[in-house]
């Protein structure tokens, strides 16, 4: 029988993925004043936990590329709030550029905190690299338009939770198959491990959402999957949580599915003892991991 736990997975993508916050840092340019003062606004608002000065330097007409409306995104960034008394954010401004009365910002944003529960001590650490469009609106420079270009997160809790190194692509083609390594970077002794995987769409309803999921037993150090992806684009977030007795690490990492996709995935050695499936999911499959 498998034991089951309630893991909320998809708070660390939230905290990267619709505040981008912090410090104007060197780039292949200097960024203009309006751009960089924004910057340093916005990470004050947000180290402070303030909405409603955040949100002043988001348009009416703010869309992000998860589904998120500017008042849905205010929402979601107060429940993640609540959730997280303490967090703090460090962005780096890796390039723009100004086209007429727009400019495109992409940034390298990494945060890091602890939930306010003190009988849930889950840490989170991680890190998106996103595009940011802002417009002068009224005198005021604001963000009209956000889109995730790749994220990792970790969330962890306990004393010694299992040190994970995550290996998956960030892009793959509709409909290819992919391999997922969860790699546990320490020996586990005598040790327990229990883990798995799941895999999900990217939407603006699935932020806050916990997650029930089924735990099986480990006999390698880690979790070892081949997936693929649906048959049309989009974003699916892919995380896999593991625990033994000393703690949980639950790593996720955003999957983007592209039909313009033509490179080569990472490919490991399979597992002793076993091969790659060849049965190829049904079209309309919502689940491969």
């Amino acid at each position: 029988m498998f034991k089951q736990v309630t893991m909320l997975i998809s708070a660390a993508v939230l905290a990267v993925a619709t505040v981008q916050p912090s410090h104007a840092a060197q780039s292949s340019k200097p960024a203009p004043p309006e751009l960089a003062n924004v910057v340093t606004a916005v990470d004050k608002a947000a180290n402070s936990q303030n909405i409603e000065a955040v949100m002043k330097y988001y348009a009416p007409t703010f869309n992000h590329s998860d589904g998120l409306n500017r008042d849905r995104y205010k929402q979601v960034l107060g429940e993640l709030w609540k959730r997280y008394k303490s967090l703090s954010y460090r962005t780096e401004i890796s390039s723009w550029e100004k086209q007429g009365d727009l400019i495109t910002a992409e940034t390298v944003t990494t945060v890091m905190g602890k939930k306010g529960d003190e009988n849930d001590d889950f840490k989170l650490d991680a890190r998106v690299t996103s595009t940011q469009t802002y417009k002068n609106v009224n005198g005021q420079l604001q963000v009209v338009s956000q889109t995730v270009l790749s994220e990792q997160s970790s969330l962890s809790s306990g004393e010694a939770p299992p040190p994970v190194q995550l290996k998956a692509p960030e892009l793959i083609g509709v409909g290819r198959q992919y391999v997922l390594d969860a790699i546990v970077t320490e020996p586990l002794g005598t040790s327990l491990l229990l883990g798995a995987a799941i895999e999900e769409p990217v939407d603006a309803e699935r932020y806050l959402k916990e997650n029930t999921i089924n735990l099986r037993p480990l006999r390698a150090g880690g979790v070892f999957k081949i997936g693929q992806a649906p048959f049309r684009t989009g974003d699916r977030w892919i995380s896999v949580v593991l625990v033994r007795e000393s703690g949980i690490t639950i790593a996720s990492q955003r999957l983007r599915v592209s039909k313009d996709f033509t490179g080569n995935q990472y490919t490991p050695l399979p597992e002793p003892d076993t091969s790659p499936s060849r049965v190829r999911p049904r079209p309309n499959s919502q689940q491969t991991l």
